[in-house]
């Protein structure tokens, strides 16, 4: 599959600011920390899933079982998602996530943390945008919504905000 071209490039420096940016963002209720995970990968699963962005998702993990995460550990954790997703699509797993997120502000939080996992990479390219705006329309939320709170998210890793 070849990538969209980027809609946010960061700077080689900022990334080692990017995960503690993300750790910012995790949520702390279970429900919304696995659909926030979810979201995450199927963020930056659009492109194809980097290995910068697999150890942003296993640091997450990591960080919240207090174990490591190895390449098996993490293969099993998503097998059922993607097997999800192979079934019913990824419109529908996009919808159940989105569902888990009840407030703006925990919306606007799964949107930034997504779009930072999919820029552990340091880049955000437009199908991993196209499946944060897609997960917005759950929110009844428009695109500019997302590109906004893409921006702003970038920004706190470039050490602009």
């Amino acid at each position: 599959m070849t990538a969209m071209p980027p809609v946010v490039q960061l700077p080689p420096g900022a990334l080692s600011r990017l995960p503690a940016t993300i750790a910012e963002l995790v949520p702390t209720h279970s429900d919304r920390f696995l659909a926030a995970l979810e979201l995450g990968y199927l963020t930056a699963s659009a492109d194809g899933l980097d290995g910068s962005e697999r150890d942003a998702l296993a640091g997450v993990l990591e960080r919240a079982t207090q174990s490591k995460i190895d390449h098996a550990t993490f293969e099993a954790h998503f097998f059922d998602l993607d097997a999800a997703v192979a079934a019913l699509g990824r419109r529908e797993r996009l919808a159940r996530t989105a569902a888990d997120f009840g407030t703006d502000d925990a919306r606007a939080d799964a949107i930034r943390f997504a779009a930072l996992v999919a820029m552990a990479d340091g880049t955000l390219h437009g199908d991993e945008l196209a499946v944060l705006a897609e997960a917005a329309t759950h929110f009844g939320w428009p695109a500019e919504r997302v590109s906004a709170l893409v921006q702003e998210a970038a920004a706190r890793v470039r050490g602009d905000a």
